[in-house]
C-alpha cells in the first residue's frame, strides 16, 4: 500500500503478545476468578455421576484458550481439579494451555507451580491461535476455557488495511458508524472459534468464556488506557517525533463486543446446535490497583507508583502493536510513549476496570463434526 514501505509485508498482519510481566501485573484479570469458580464447580456437581463413573486413570482435560504464559488460570485450575478428584480421585489430569506466545514464559511459570507437584496432572502448551482447529484435541475436552482472550481478532485472516485509521488506535474509540467493519470481524472469528470448540468438547462438555465487555460510553475494558495511549501518539506526531503513516498503523487489533451482539451471535442456529446457553451475565471488575491505592492518591510517592504501575498493565497489552506500527528508525520511541503514558495516569489518576460477561455453555451429546 502506498506509504507503507516502512513495514515489511510480514509484519502488516501480525499476532499480537503480551510482554512477559503481563502475568504479575493482571490482579484485575484474575479477580473475575471469584466469579468463574462457582459456575465451574456447580457444573462439576451437575455431572458428578458422570464423573465417578469414568474409568481409573481417564484423563479429565481441560483447555485454557488464550493463556499467555497460564498463570491467570492457575489458581481456578487447581480448585476445578481439586472438586474433580473430591469426585474421582483416581482421574488423571491433562491441563491444554493454547496461546501464540513464546512457550519458554509457560516453561518458567509451570516448573515452580504447585500445579505442576498434584498428583497425575500433565501440561500442555500449544503455539497456535485459539481461532485454529486442533484435531489432536478433537472429542476430548471436558472442560473449555476462556478468560480476557476472545476480544482479539484473528488478525491472519483480516484485510491489510483493516487495523488502519488516522486518529484511533482501537476499534471502540471510534463512533457506531466506523465499528461496523470491525463488529463483521468479530462475528466472523467468534463462529470459526464455536465451530471448532464444538469439534473438541465432549458431549455435555462446558465451554465457559470470561470475555471482556462493552457497556456503552467508556464502559469498556482500560478504556482510560488506550485512550491516553491514543492522545500519547497523537502528541507525538503533531510534535513531527513520528510520521503521518506511522500514527495511522499504530492499532491494537482487539474489539470489545457489547453483549447483546455476544447474545445474538450464540443465538446463532449454527451455535445453537452445538451448545446450549446456560448461564449469560454482565458485570463490571474494578480496577485492583487503583482501587488498592485510592486513599492514598494524595500522596505523590503513592500517586507515582500507580501511575507507573497502570502504565505497565498497559504497555503489557499493547507494546506489540506500538512496535508494529512504528518505523524501525523510531523504535527508540517505546519507551518514550510509556513514560509519557505514566505521565498522564500521574496528572489525572484513572482506574482500569474490566468489564465482563460470563457465558456458560454446555456441548451438546453426539458426536463432535
Amino acid at each position: 500500500m502506498p506509504g507503507n514501505e516502512h513495514i515489511p509485508p510480514e509484519s502488516r498482519l501480525y499476532m499480537p503478545s503480551m510482554t512477559r510481566e503481563y502475568s504479575r501485573i493482571s490482579d484485575t484479570a484474575r479477580a473475575v476468578d471469584l466469579f468463574v469458580v462457582p459456575g465451574i464447580l456447580s457444573y462439576l456437581e451437575s455431572v458428578r455421576q458422570t464423573l465417578a463413573g469414568m474409568p481409573v486413570g481417564a484423563p479429565f482435560v481441560i483447555a485454557d484458550y488464550g493463556a499467555a504464559d497460564g498463570a491467570n488460570s492457575s489458581q481456578l485450575f487447581e480448585s476445578v481439579i481439586r472438586y474433580v478428584r473430591e469426585i474421582n480421585p483416581s482421574l488423571g489430569i491433562k491441563l491444554v494451555y493454547i496461546d501464540i506466545a513464546d512457550p519458554s514464559s509457560f516453561d518458567r511459570f509451570w516448573e515452580g507451580l504447585s500445579l505442576s507437584e498434584l498428583h497425575d496432572v500433565e501440561a500442555e502448551f500449544i503455539q497456535r491461535s485459539f481461532y485454529e482447529p486442533f484435531p489432536e484435541l478433537a472429542g476430548v475436552v471436558q472442560i473449555g476455557f476462556s478468560s480476557t482472550a476472545l476480544h482479539w481478532l484473528d488478525t491472519k485472516t483480516a484485510d491489510a488495511d483493516l487495523f488502519r485509521h488516522p486518529t484511533c488506535i482501537q476499534a471502540n474509540q471510534l463512533a457506531e458508524a466506523g465499528r461496523g467493519k470491525f463488529v463483521e470481524k468479530w462475528k466472523r472469528d467468534w463462529r470459526i472459534f464455536f465451530r471448532e470448540r464444538s469439534r473438541e468438547l465432549v458431549g455435555g462438555g462446558l465451554l465457559f468464556l470470561a470475555n471482556l465487555t462493552s457497556l456503552g460510553g467508556d464502559r469498556w475494558p482500560a478504556s482510560a488506557g488506550y485512550d491516553n495511549l491514543r492522545d500519547v501518539c497523537y502528541l507525538l506526531y503533531r510534535e513531527g517525533r513520528i510520521s503521518k503513516e506511522e500514527l495511522q498503523a499504530i492499532f491494537i487489533p482487539d474489539y470489545f463486543a457489547t453483549p447483546d451482539e455476544m447474545r445474538d451471535l450464540i443465538d446463532e442456529d449454527a451455535v445453537r446446535r452445538h451448545f446450549s446457553l446456560k448461564f449469560f451475565d454482565a458485570m463490571t471488575v474494578p480496577c485492583a490497583y487503583f482501587s488498592r491505592m485510592y486513599d492514598t492518591l494524595e500522596d505523590a510517592r503513592e500517586r507515582r507508583q500507580l501511575a507507573d504501575l497502570l502504565a505497565r498493565v498497559v504497555r503489557a497489552w499493547s507494546e506489540s502493536s506500538i512496535r508494529v506500527g512504528l518505523s524501525p528508525e523510531h523504535a527508540g520511541l517505546v519507551d518514550e510513549i510509556y513514560s509519557r503514558l505514566a505521565e498522564r495516569f500521574f496528572e489525572i489518576p484513572r482506574g482500569l476496570p474490566y468489564q465482563y460477561c460470563l457465558i456458560e455453555l454446555v456441548r451438546a451429546n453426539g458426536t463432535p463434526r
